[in-house]
């Protein structure tokens, strides 16, 4: 099934229903072109509300004007401020430093002093000089929205993207008060957005409060739209881009199975609505979560994918879907007392990202093979790809989960050359110790309580509109659930750097952990996919020592230098090493090993192939634009890679196990 694609002049068509027609019926689905319905009761213009304009006069410029009027001011000055982060990435982001041509005005009325006293605050001389206190005061001011790739703002001839945070001044004391948002755009162009329409002014949104507006981003332009229901919720999926064709059935019907799935482990669906905006072909993929929407970034060829049976790009943006919608529960609706509420003046500081981000990393892929998404096969790759990474990785062994949550503000989203050496990832590792909590957990309960379990009672039990929840409360949640004791557990893991006995956590559910001598880097492309932060290069970076011996198994070795290439250039050089001790850094350019030239990281790894671990070969290199020599002893690293099969002579409990923690019963 397929769609046809209107033409690239951004002149949007009406697509034609495909071939599936009857199926979508069946799910109260619909393609349109049309404006949503948004609610079935949209929100009354009632009360006297803080109100904002976005206006796009020009918006092949990038540019867009915002106004915003503040009701009921009293007092000689007031404070203005605008985010420095935005919720969902947790790194400063200053998005300050775009706003131009801020001024104030009494009311409609005279212009009013204002200056800026900090890099994102501006105070206004509310009595402009005079006796009298004015009642409202309205601020203008331009942005340039030309940041696509970090989903905060982006304007073009085509739409607007609009992340509240990065868009919208407010007055801290009054962040609590309604807020209605008139849209000023191009003529055609529609509106998307989790909020709700007001009533009497279709060009109008309205938000309870200011962190709701903050958490619901705006999609303004020519888009596609395709309307369906889950379990009577209505749902939106918002295409921006370049998508080519693609089959919106199948995406009905994949979305839909992502829903359902994750809404049995949670218990609910808590909104009345969802909308899925996608931008297409365009800056780099990812995925925000928000309250009731959100917003991610994909290739044509992802979007494409949905026209093909098994195609590895769709599958991996439907694991974009999974970890994002999943945020609607974690995250949005369940959330670490450190950032709960939200300070948008400052970092916000919790040791629990690993959960808020990592757990939710552990159920994108367990949710896709759980609603038949992904094979078995396809899933174990995925986790010995993760657990194969770990191993390799000389900061697993460094930096504790809880000070990777902690710092992601002043590491993780602000790579060095060194982070492979000092660093793990919340996403990453946290996936990896969910999936041996999860395993934990099941083992001392004989499988009557998972990670499900815990999940849905913390959900329970921290609301929204209570007190985020703490380590301590985590821990004591489990251990309610279980009657075992697990302070030691996240001594280890979470507080602690100590590694995971992958081999013991996966025969809980009859899955066996083996090194494949014979994979490469020609293997399935699901298996062999690099983690968000892999860096290319030298393949045989570092593991297990000579002649150690896994579970029995004697693991073959090949040579190795220990580098991380881009293109020539060294990027990364782990400390496991010989080029780390021998004093190779990140930004030498590789000339030749020996007298073979080295022009690419395939080049390294082709010499390399023809030496053995204790060679000494000589290293020719440029540093700072002078040749340099080095005499280098090779190191040895793995052979091939760690791969998961079910084991052969399964227990009863561990077949039940499996069935409980797949959802799928054991193969025969």
């Amino acid at each position: 099934m397929s769609e046809n694609r209107g033409s690239i002049n951004h002149v949007r068509t009406r697509r034609r229903y495909p071939v599936g027609l009857i199926a979508l019926l069946a799910l109260g689905a619909t393609v349109s072109c049309a404006a949503s319905r948004f609610s079935p009761a949209p929100l009354q213009d009632d009360g006297d509300p803080i109100r904002y304009t976005i206006s796009l006069p020009a918006p092949q410029t990038q540019m867009l004007d915002a106004s915003m009027m503040v009701p009921n001011v009293t007092g000689d000055s007031l404070e203005i401020a605008m985010p420095v982060w935005r919720p969902g990435r947790y790194v400063v982001l200053d998005p300050a430093g775009t706003v131009r041509e801020v001024r104030a005005f009494a009311g409609e009325g005279n212009e009013l002093p204002i200056h800026k006293i900090e890099k994102s605050i501006w105070r206004v001389d509310t009595r402009g000089g005079t006796e009298s206190t004015t009642e409202s005061i309205r601020i203008d001011y331009r942005i340039y929205a030309n940041s696509l790739a970090d989903r905060t703002r982006h304007v073009d001839d085509t739409h607007a993207f609009l992340s509240g945070a990065a868009v919208f001044m407010y007055v801290p004391e009054r962040r609590a008060e309604r807020i209605l948002v008139k849209v000023d755009a191009p003529e055609g162009w529609e509106i998307a957005s989790g909020l709700e329409m007001l009533l009497t002014a279709p060009d109008t949104l309205v938000a309870a409060n200011y962190d709701v507006l903050v958490d619901s981003p705006i999609e303004i332009g020519l888009h596609d739209r395709i309307e369906f229901f889950v379990e009577d919720k209505y749902h939106e999926i918002i295409i921006w881009g370049d998508p080519g064709t693609y089959d919106s059935g199948r995406l009905i019907e994949d979305f839909t199975k992502i829903i359902e799935t994750q809404k049995s482990i949670w218990g609910d669906l808590p909104y009345e609505r969802y909308v899925f905006i996608i931008h297409a072909g365009r800056g780099a993929s990812g995925g925000t979560e928000h309250l009731n929407s959100t917003v991610m970034q994909t290739s044509r060829a992802a979007l494409e994918g949905s026209r093909e049976k098994n195609d590895d790009a769709y599958r991996r943006f439907l694991g974009l879907v999974s970890h994002e919608f999943f945020h609607t529960w974690n995250v949005k609706q369940l959330r670490p007392a450190g950032i709960h509420p939200y300070d948008y003046q400052r970092e916000n500081y919790t040791d629990l990202l690993w959960v808020a981000e990592g757990t939710t990393s552990y159920y994108d892929d367990l949710t896709l093979a759980r609603a038949d998404l992904i094979d078995e096969k396809r899933y174990f790759d995925v986790l010995a790809g993760m657990i194969d990474s770990d191993r390799r990785r000389p900061g697993s062994l460094v930096q504790s989960l809880a000070d990777s949550s902690f710092d992601a503000w002043i590491k993780f989203n602000k790579s060095t050359p060194d982070d492979v050496n000092s660093t793990v990832s919340f996403y990453d590792k946290g996936a990896l110790v969910s999936l041996a909590l999860d395993m934990e957990i099941r083992a001392r309960t004989e499988n009557t309580i998972a990670l499900d379990d815990v999940l849905r009672a913390m959900y329970e039990q921290f609301p929204l509109n209570g007190p985020g929840y703490t380590s301590a409360d985590l821990i004591d949640t489990i251990e309610s659930l279980t009657e075992s004791e697990f302070d030691a557990w996240f001594a280890a893991h979470v507080d602690g750097s100590n590694p995971i006995d992958y081999e013991s956590a996966l025969l809980t559910v009859g899955l066996e952990l083996y090194f494949d001598a014979e994979s490469d880097d020609e293997g399935d492309d699901e298996a062999n996919d690099a983690p968000e932060d892999a860096e290319s290069g030298d393949r045989r970076a570092e593991g297990p020592g000579e002649n150690e011996v896994v579970e029995h198994q004697r693991i073959p070795l090949r040579a190795t230098l220990g580098i991380n290439l881009n293109g020539n250039v060294v990027r990364s050089v782990p400390s496991s090493g010989p080029a780390y001790a021998a004093g190779i850094v990140a930004g030498d350019e590789l000339i030749a090993i020996n007298t073979r030239r080295i022009q690419s990281a395939d080049d390294l790894n082709n010499v390399l192939d023809d030496l053995d671990p204790g060679e000494v070969v000589k290293l020719s290199f440029f540093r700072h634009g002078v040749l340099h020599e080095l005499q280098i002893t090779l190191g040895s690293e793995p052979d091939g890679e760690w791969k998961i099969r079910r084991v052969k002579e399964p227990s009863d409990a561990q077949k039940s196990a499996y069935e409980s923690w797949l959802w799928q019963t054991w193969p025969e």
